[in-house]
């Protein structure tokens, strides 16, 4: 999966602290973070992927880390401070 995140101006700091705490309850959950990064151009703009087994390893791990209070207050946080985000389902060629 590849998301896309744009934040509000002035929230890059808060963004920071809260993509290490995804990545540390992603790892927590299974969830391998490829790599995060920033757009050079704008740094309200970033990216990050991570990788799943397969669709069913999607499904599963998804739906646990939903059930996840900490993701919830986490996702709460970042509602706050985002102002457009995409993910794409990406599969190897």
């Amino acid at each position: 999966m590849l998301y896309h995140t744009k934040i509000k101006q002035g929230s890059v700091e808060k963004m920071d602290e809260l993509r290490e705490s995804f990545r540390k309850l992603y790892e927590q959950h299974g969830i391998e973070v490829i790599g995060r990064w920033k757009n050079v151009e704008n740094p309200h703009e970033s990216y990050y992927m991570v990788s799943y087994d397969s669709e069913d390893d999607y499904q599963h791990k998804t739906r646990t880390l939903h059930n996840d209070e900490h993701y919830l207050s986490l996702s709460s946080q970042l509602n706050e401070i985002r102002t457009d985000f995409k993910a794409e389902k990406l599969v190897p060629q």
